[in-house]
């Protein structure tokens, strides 16, 4: 609807415009140097951190954290609830993905967690196809381990359709975050936009 209204005031001239134009003590000021986010992402990302219960989890989220928004953790009502070796995990949304930070409660209990992503993505080739093999990052990122993998809703309002998601981790730390979009709805049969996101920050 916003595209047609844009469309419809290009289509009325100039008068028409005018009188959306913001007046000169309206228009947005340039950006000190320097200042990458601004208030704006800087305050999002604040309050998206409170939801973060360890210090080691919310540095780790911190790149993705002015993307993002609606964040609750597993001991608020409604939130997510914690899978096997897990300490924590919280939920975000960002559009049409919905986010995860997990804490586990050891290095072992995140290999473990890794090792089943792994085996379902090698399993769920065919619900999403192009996804990558499980391995580390890709050149010139940080070292992170990384997992692509799908699965299908087994219930409820969405059942069978098939979600896309991408799993990662610092190698040194039980942290972890979570990238999932349904693949047709949400990503368009495509794992571009999932991996932008997470490469756009990683």
């Amino acid at each position: 609807m916003i595209l047609a209204v844009l469309l419809a005031g290009a289509g009325l001239g100039t008068d028409f415009a005018s009188w959306f134009a913001p007046t000169s003590s309206e228009m947005p000021r340039d950006r000190p140097t320097g200042d990458v986010e601004g208030p704006f992402a800087e305050r999002q990302a604040s309050v998206n951190r409170s939801h973060i219960p360890t210090k080691q989890l919310a540095e780790f989220a911190a790149p993705w954290l002015t993307r993002m928004g609606d964040c609750t953790g597993d001991t608020q009502s409604g939130g997510p609830e914690r899978g096997d070796g897990e300490q924590t995990r919280t939920r975000c949304t960002a559009g049409i993905v919905t986010v995860y930070w997990i804490s586990y409660r050891s290095i072992a209990d995140r290999d473990a967690a890794q090792a089943r992503y792994a085996a379902q993505a090698a399993q769920s080739q065919h619900l999403a196809p192009g996804m990558l093999q499980p391995s580390p990052a890709a050149a010139g990122h940080a070292p992170q381990l990384h997992v692509e993998y799908a699965y299908r809703v087994p219930a409820g309002e969405h059942a069978g359709q098939t979600v896309a998601a991408l799993w990662w981790s610092d190698p040194a730390q039980p942290v972890a975050g979570v990238l999932t979009a349904y693949w047709e709805q949400g990503l368009g049969s495509s794992w571009a936009p999932l991996r932008d996101l997470w490469r756009h920050t990683s």
